[in-house]
C-alpha cells in the first residue's frame, strides 16, 4: 500500500481534531466491525464538500485575523497548542543549523503548522500531505515560503529528507494503518510525532464507526482503536518510543472497549 493509496483512504478529510471540548464529547464510537468494508457499509453518508467547505471559511477567517485559531472548521480566541508536540518540535529542532523540515499527513489548511509559528517563531519547511481539494485551496490561498501542499509523501521526499513526520488524528482513519506505518518505518524519516490516535489497553484493534454530532458535521465513518501494544509493536523494528502522553479529555467509552487519545514520540534508531 503506497502512502498516496493510504491518503485517498482518509475518511473523511479531517476528523476528531478538537474532540475533548464541549459538544465533541457526543462523538460515538459505535460497533466491532470484523473489516473495513463491513463498518463502511455501517456508516452513513456525508458531504466531504461541506465539511471542508466549513474548514477552509475558518483557515480564511484566522488569516484575516478574526480567530486566534480553528479546528474542524470551530474557531477559537485562543492558540489551541498541544504542548507535548510542541515540545516534541523543540526537541527535535535544538542545535540545527538549517530549519526544522516537517511532513504534515493529512494537515489539512496547515494549522498545526500556525501553531508551530506562534509558538516557537523559528523559521521551518512545512509540507503539508492532502487530498487533491485540499491542495488545490492549500496552494492557493495559504501557501507561502515555508509552507506547501502536497499530493503524497512521495513528492515531499524528492526534494529532500524529512526530519519528522506529524500524524495528528489521522492513522485511524485508514483501511490499512499498519501498511501506512511500514511505509514510515521504510523511509528515511528520522523523527515521527503521534497526536490524538485512539488506544485502548486491548491485545487487538477494535473497528468502530465514529458518529459526530450534527452541530460539528453530520457525518458517520470507520475508525480503528488501536492496541496500544500492537500500535508500538509496529513501530518498534525501526523506533525507539522515547515518550508517551494522552489527551487531557481523559477516557472515551466506545461500545467495545475504552480507549484514550494517545501521542507518541519516536526516534529512529540505527541497529549496529
Amino acid at each position: 500500500m503506497s502512502l498516496r493509496g493510504a491518503l485517498k483512504e482518509l475518511l473523511p478529510a479531517v476528523a476528531l481534531r478538537a474532540v475533548g471540548r464541549g459538544s465533541y464529547r457526543r462523538i460515538r464510537f459505535d460497533g466491532d466491525y470484523r473489516d473495513w468494508d463491513k463498518a463502511l457499509q455501517a456508516s452513513g453518508a456525508y458531504d466531504n464538500a461541506v465539511i471542508v467547505g466549513k474548514m477552509y471559511q475558518a483557515e480564511l477567517a484566522v488569516k484575516k485575523g478574526e480567530a486566534a485559531d480553528a479546528r474542524d472548521g470551530v474557531l477559537f480566541d485562543r492558540m489551541q497548542f498541544s504542548l507535548p508536540v510542541m515540545a516534541a518540535f523543540g526537541r527535535i529542532a535544538r542545535g540545527r543549523v538549517r530549519p526544522l523540515r516537517v511532513v504534515d499527513f493529512g494537515g489539512a489548511f496547515g494549522g498545526s503548522y500556525r501553531q508551530y509559528k506562534a509558538f516557537y517563531g523559528d523559521p521551518v519547511s512545512w509540507a503539508v500531505v492532502e487530498q487533491p481539494y485540499m491542495v488545490r485551496l492549500g496552494k492557493e490561498h495559504f501557501r507561502n515560503s515555508e509552507l506547501d501542499f502536497h499530493l503524497s509523501l512521495e513528492a515531499v521526499l524528492s526534494a529532500g529528507p524529512a526530519d519528522v513526520i506529524l500524524l495528528s488524528s489521522v492513522v485511524q482513519y485508514l483501511r490499512e494503518p499498519y501498511g501506512f506505518i511500514g511505509e514510515i518505518t521504510r523511509s528515511k524519516i528520522e523523527h515521527a510525532i503521534i497526536d490524538r490516535t485512539p488506544c485502548s489497553a486491548l491485545p487487538r484493534d477494535v473497528l468502530t464507526v465514529q458518529k459526530v454530532p450534527p452541530e460539528i458535521y453530520a457525518a458517520s465513518y470507520p475508525c480503528w482503536i488501536f492496541s496500544r501494544q500492537r500500535f508500538l509493536s509496529a513501530f518498534s523494528q525501526c523506533f525507539t518510543a522515547l515518550v508517551s502522553f494522552s489527551d487531557s479529555g481523559g477516557t472515551w467509552r466506545g461500545e467495545a472497549t475504552d480507549f484514550e487519545l494517545a501521542g507518541f514520540i519516536f526516534d529512529r534508531f540505527n541497529r549496529a
